[in-house]
């Protein structure tokens, strides 16, 4: 006879508390509630009704403004991770050329041929920035229906090219820093969820 798996509730975001985010204590717990709004759990359930009211409030306030909450968080967590992809988002935006130089560049010098990190790193065949910022965007704006783990991966290996197209060593290791971040928080989505 199997034990039942109990299953941690969806944390409730006080949406409300996020023009206060002066307490620490209220920051860390409204960063790590509206993340969970838009990751959900490891099985990809969220709050619906509550993710329609982080989507409109971000409209109202700002994405910069809770992003900015979620840039203390660590690494291996809901709003680390959602931060991560925030910060890769904009750099798409900002640099897209050379986000796509870097990528090509990395795809390039990576000889093992069509690995699975040229899979993983989008949809499409070459993958590139247009690719990884749509879903990026599809989840920051909370309508993203697909696994958020192949996503995190995705945006993993799509940094980790990108790492392997600069001649800057500092850069590479930042890079590939940002890629293992991104890795960790996609296998530990995988196996129950980011805190």
């Amino acid at each position: 006879m199997t034990q039942p798996r109990f299953h941690r509730p969806i944390p409730l975001a006080d949406l409300d508390s996020i023009s206060d985010t002066s307490d620490p204590v209220t920051r860390s717990e409204t960063s790590h509630a509206t993340a969970a709004l838009l990751l959900g759990d490891s099985r990809g359930q969220r709050d619906e009704a509550a993710t329609k009211r982080f989507v409109e409030l971000s409209d109202d306030i700002g994405l910069e403004v809770i992003a900015e909450m979620w840039s203390a968080a660590p690494a291996v967590s809901a709003p680390g991770a959602l931060w991560r992809l925030y910060a890769l988002r904009e750099w798409i935006l900002t640099a897209p050329r050379e986000l796509a130089d870097m990528f090509s560049a990395g795809q390039r010098r990576v000889t093992d041929g069509l690995g699975l990190d040229d899979i993983l790193a989008g949809v499409e065949l070459p993958a590139g920035p247009d690719e990884v910022a749509r879903a990026i965007d599809e989840i920051l704006a909370g309508a993203f229906r697909g696994d958020v783990v192949i996503a995190l991966l995705r945006a993993a290996a799509f940094v980790g090219m990108c790492a392997e197209g600069t001649d800057d060593v500092e850069a590479a290791t930042r890079l590939r820093q940002f890629a293992k971040d991104l890795k960790d928080a996609a296998i530990s989505h995988r196996h129950g969820g980011l805190d």
